[in-house]
């Protein structure tokens, strides 16, 4: 595998072709990494890439400050994930690698990237290099029972790595999205189970929603979910877990099909719970084997379950408290927090920071116009823009009805423009179908950078609120 550093210029950092079989390589500043960068944000430590023992190549984040993207998602501290050739990385927002292939050189297939739990992935490995060392050294008529030994012990190293792993999610995760797909992982490492999601009680609806969900074909999502809607209602109104085959859960004479009619072999359905309030239920099933779960997992599926609503309830009550519900994206309050602490981080570095705020030109009009839920999809479409144009260390907020900020850390000002440029040329191409007529997005920028004249984050908030006004009056569709 031929590896590529550059930085945003395009300058080449490293070019080369390591060994990135048995302990792979560490990438970082330090003088004892494989591959030394000595850029801003690179740790000691930062990232290690190794083929694992399925012949996967895998990416761990080690001590990264800000956490490393593949192909744009996010990759969480401790966890491991595949990644195929090709893929981008960006260690930082001035550092990527790119992953080519070499003439001549076999790459086992992936399907699709996921993420590995750190404990349950290294402890297996370590568990089984220690059982293949021990079939070097006893007589052939005493495999066979040790294989079962070690399979029993693999078993038992799963179980407790999930519990280790909900641990660590519960005081490290804090998005929410990211902690949903998260559980899912470990549920379906611990059961053995096929597909799995998550819904919530949405409170202000009074239903469970579906926030959550693996492996899941899009053709069977409708027919198989009302199968199983019984058994989802009875374990979340009663607060009783339902575990076993399909066949015990059958209702004769029942409307519609059964679990077992969609070719659901069996199911577990676990409510979640904090203390013994209901907040949601946890689903797994499997079309393709016996059933699930022994007694004892039976029994460690209902602990991660417990462990596990915590830490999503938890992360929804952030998220709940700091996005903006139409848009997904953070809310005023938290840029504020956010503007506050990075200005104060950027003055004793004596590093810039940079703001942009936007105003969408003429959405009044466009909500009496084509009406509210078309205005919302402008909303969401301008969020995503917005979302899809900032580095890890940004931050894009809706701050007001048609208003927009966008927080840059580490940026001048004419960086800044460019930036602010680039979001106006992408919002002015931008239009959404409204039944036969399309509806026309733009936005007004303003943009501040911080200088003597700002002394605390109010300030660089009112120049970037004197150059949004100045571009209104120019028309709209501008950036001051």
């Amino acid at each position: 595998m031929k590896i590529v550093i550059t930085d945003k210029s395009g300058k080449i950092l490293y070019e080369g072709s390591p060994s990135l079989h048995g302990n792979g390589i560490i990438i970082g500043n330090g003088n004892d990494c494989d591959i030394q960068l000595n850029k801003m944000g690179i740790a000691q430590n930062h990232m290690q890439l190794r083929y694992n023992s399925d012949g996967h190549l895998t990416l761990q984040d080690l001590q990264s400050p800000f956490g490393i993207m593949v192909n744009k998602i996010m990759l969480q501290p401790g966890l491991i994930t595949t990644v195929k050739p090709g893929a981008f990385i960006e260690l930082t927002d001035d550092v990527f690698i790119h992953l080519q292939i070499e003439a001549g050189e076999a790459i086992q297939p992936v399907s699709g990237e996921r993420i590995f739990p750190f404990f349950l992935n290294s402890n297996e490995h370590f568990v089984r290099q220690c059982f293949t060392t021990m079939r070097s050294k006893i007589p052939r008529q005493h495999y066979s029972a040790l294989s079962a030994a070690e399979g029993e012990l693999v078993s038992r190293i799963k179980e407790l790595s999930a519990v280790l792993e909900v641990t660590y999610a519960l005081n490290s995760i804090s998005s929410f999205p990211r902690l949903l797909d998260f559980t899912l992982e470990m549920a379906l490492a611990v059961t053995g189970g096929e597909r799995a999601m998550i819904m919530l009680f949405n409170e202000e609806l009074s239903r469970l929603e579906t926030v959550a969900m693996q492996n899941f074909a899009q053709a069977e999502i409708t027919s198989d979910m009302q199968a199983t809607a019984t058994l989802v209602s009875r374990c979340f109104e009663s607060g009783e877990s339902l575990i076993g085959a399909t066949a015990k859960f059958r209702q004769p004479g029942r409307r519609g099909k059964n679990p077992e009619d969609t070719g659901i072999i069996s199911v577990a359905v676990v409510p979640l719970k904090e203390g013994t309030t209901n907040t949601g239920v946890l689903y797994i099933d499997t079309k393709h084997s016996g059933n699930i779960l022994t007694a004892r997992a039976d029994q460690l599926l209902k602990v991660f379950a417990a462990q596990a609503a915590v830490a999503i309830n938890r992360a929804r009550m952030f998220h709940n408290a700091t996005s903006d519900p139409t848009t997904g994206i953070a809310n005023q309050n938290l840029f504020l927090r956010r503007l506050s602490e990075e200005f104060c981080r950027a003055q004793r570095h004596q590093k810039d920071i940079s703001l942009i705020l936007m105003d969408i030109d003429h959405f009044t009009a466009i909500n009496e116009t084509h009406g509210e839920n078309n205005g919302d999809r402008v909303l969401r479409e301008v969020g995503r823009i917005f979302k899809n144009t900032m580095r890890i260390n940004d931050l894009v907020a809706r701050t007001g009805s048609d208003s927009f900020a966008m927080l840059l850390p580490e940026t001048s000002f004419a960086g800044a423009q460019i930036v602010a440029s680039k979001l106006r040329s992408t919002l002015s191409g931008t239009k959404i179908r409204s039944g036969n007529r399309s509806i026309q997005v733009s936005g007004s920028f303003g943009i501040a950078s911080s200088s003597k004249s700002t002394a605390k984050p109010g300030d660089l908030l009112k120049l970037a609120e004197k150059a949004l006004k100045q571009a209104r009056k120019r028309g709209g569709n501008q950036v001051a």
